[in-house]
């Protein structure tokens, strides 16, 4: 085994498969020992991160929680990690391990640190008065983490010109953009249509990804035409974000959109649909808007940064005004109408050969930052 180790931080273990699996698989290639630390390990995780060649190591963390003692703490693991593992290079997701991370990989001379910033949101871009306090507490701690970085890297133009704009005199060099983390088009294979007139949303459930606009364009919509179904895929955070499963369930009832929860596979409900629809305020650049894509799938979303960059309006779809139901009902109502055209599929799925293999923006990320053994 290489004494040449990389270390993987992350937030979440199930994201860290999904969004970084190519990547893992590439330090892997390259000759590395590496080791994936996250919160919530279970044994299927475990099982598949061996089966990528890497380790998986459990560190706690309160991916949302406000509490500064268990942050603290979380440091406290990650500089006692970085310690005993004396990596080489250390990579770094969400704003947590970045945050910690990252000067702990500093404090053991790591030869690469990167901070790899899967979107802003909140951080620069505060929706509420809690998340601009939150901005404002943990700018300090950003800046130190970006000045103890290598190397930055951002998923589209807008967060690399606002991390320039607030940090540039701490950045050793410009950012690093990628167009995400890519998906696996072997696996995410294009689909026929069913014939069926369904549209799709799959995003966390939370104010900032749009989903009162899509309820809102689904009981447009459907008040004249009630055959076009709508699903929303994904998985409630707690109440402090500020939706509870009561409005939940109320909203959906109102607008007639089936909620279907958190999916671990979105293959099959996508194969289901006929558009992707995806009205957030801000992202990295969208996982989903990209196995859409890989699947033949046209996408609605918002002119909004990640999700701008993420598709040509009237090729793969369209982009529309944030926070606006109404142009993303029109909008929903225009791509269904044009989805069934054979090109249109065709045309997604190019794009997403061209521009989100996975395994190709790995070995451009490592080879951007100087990961070679």
């Amino acid at each position: 085994m290489s004494d040449t180790v990389a270390v993987v931080l992350a937030h979440y273990s199930g994201y860290s498969l999904q969004f970084r699996g190519a990547l893992i698989r590439e330090l892997v290639g390259r000759g590395y020992r590496t080791l994936v630390a996250v919160p919530g390990v279970t044994e299927q995780v475990r099982d598949r991160v061996a089966a990528l060649g890497a380790e998986c190591r459990e560190i706690k963390l309160s991916r949302t929680g406000l509490n500064p003692i268990a942050d603290l703490a979380y440091a406290q693991r990650v500089r006692r990690l970085m310690g005993e593992l004396q990596p080489q290079l250390v990579i770094a997701t969400g704003i947590k391990p970045i945050l910690y991370g990252i000067p702990a990989a500093s404090g053991v001379g790591s030869r690469l640190r990167v901070a790899l910033f899967a979107g802003l949101g909140s951080m620069l871009r505060p929706e509420s008065n809690l998340h601009r306090l939150l901005s404002m507490a943990i700018r300090p701690l950003l800046q130190r983490a970006i000045r103890c970085s290598t190397h930055v890297v951002t998923q589209n133009q807008d967060d690399t010109r606002a991390l320039q704009a607030r940090f540039g005199s701490v950045l050793h060099r410009p950012p690093v953009m990628t167009e995400g983390s890519g998906v696996d088009l072997t696996h995410y294979e294009c689909a026929p249509l069913t014939g069926r007139k369904q549209v799709l949303m799959i995003a966390r459930i939370v104010p900032e990804k749009g989903v009162a606009e899509y309820l809102k364009a689904a009981r447009f919509i459907r008040a004249t035409d009630p055959s076009i179904e709508f699903l929303l895929a994904g998985f409630l955070e707690s109440s402090t974000r500020g939706f509870t499963h009561a409005w939940l369930d109320v909203q959906c009832w109102a607008s007639g959109v089936r909620y279907v929860g958190h999916v671990d596979d979105v293959r099959p409900v996508l194969a289901e649909s006929t558009v992707l629809v995806l009205p957030s305020y801000a992202e990295g650049r969208p996982r989903s808007i990209q196995e859409a894509l890989a699947m033949g799938r046209p996408v609605v979303t918002t002119d909004a940064p990640g999700c701008r960059d993420a598709i040509v309006d009237g090729v793969h779809g369209r982009i529309v005004p944030v926070r606006d139901a109404q142009a993303l009902a029109d909008a929903i109502v225009d791509v269904l109408g044009r989805a069934s055209e054979s090109s249109v599929s065709h045309l997604c799925r190019q794009y997403a050969e061209q521009r989100y293999c996975a395994a190709r923006i790995a070995r451009d990320l490592l080879t951007a930052i100087g990961a070679g053994i």
